[in-house]
């Protein structure tokens, strides 16, 4: 405990018993998470551009790339949570998902939104302010250190990543739940040879998105060094060009 001088006499003052925290106590600004070389080199155009963000950051943006499924995507995750849970997701992404996330959660839940970059934590801040609930972090989801939750929704992160980080991330995010907890992934996978949009995906994915055929590569599952501990459920739509894959913790 802190010492303090009483006085000599038999009363005694407030000023008597002041506290002064040792300077080690004071509390320290947090640093912000460093940018890493990856999301600087190949997509600082698309999240991290002051010019562009404001300009890709809206629901018709996010249904055109998305093939007009972003509606039936949100659905398959929000499928996975149920109102009152805990929930995180972590990478913030644009469009509606975010404030959309919170009210299915709902005010007896609670959702906390990562991003490392600091102008999509700041926009994420914006879209959760009308639901006290929902909370955005300006941090790096390898590095969150908050848990347990009931429900990680990880919406389009792991086709932006390279495959190392894909293997951190799902790791990482698999040891954020307790037995029955959710690790839920809604992302890109390889579609079925016939689908009319293989070539056009596979030239974006080659131009722009340079890590997302480690989700044709591999399975989600492949990503995880304890995967044995999860039961593993997979869907896909749209002639397999999306996948849903839950992870349920077992033990």
């Amino acid at each position: 405990m802190d010492e303090f001088t009483q006085s000599s006499g038999c009363t005694t003052t407030a000023e008597d018993f002041a506290v002064t925290a040792p300077p080690e106590a004071e509390k320290k600004p947090t640093a912000e998470p460093e940018i890493p070389d990856y999301l600087q080199d190949t997509y600082y155009w698309a999240y991290i551009s002051p010019r562009n963000v404001p300009l890709l950051d809206r629901e018709i943006v996010v249904r055109t790339i998305l093939w007009q499924q972003h509606n039936r995507l949100q659905r398959l995750a929000f499928a996975e949570i149920e109102p009152g849970q805990s929930v995180m997701q972590p990478a913030s992404v644009y469009g509606s998902f975010g404030p959309n996330l919170a009210r299915h959660v709902g005010p007896e839940g609670s959702v906390d939104i990562l991003d490392v970059a600091k102008i999509q934590f700041k926009s994420a801040t914006r879209k959760l302010e009308p639901y006290p609930w929902a909370q955005a972090h300006h941090a790096n989801c390898v590095e969150w250190e908050k848990a347990p939750y009931d429900v990680i929704v990880v919406y389009f992160l792991l086709h932006e990543v390279p495959d190392d980080v894909k293997h951190q991330v799902v790791n990482h995010m698999m040891e954020k739940v307790e037995v029955g907890g959710k690790v839920v992934f809604i992302d890109y996978a390889k579609p079925k040879w016939w689908h009319p949009l293989k070539l056009i995906t596979s030239i974006v994915f080659d131009t722009l998105e340079p890590f997302a055929k480690g989700l044709w590569r591999n399975e989600i599952s492949d990503f995880a060094r304890q995967a044995q501990h999860f039961e593993w459920r997979r869907e896909t739509i749209f002639g397999d060009l999306f996948q849903k894959v839950v992870a349920t913790r077992r033990f």
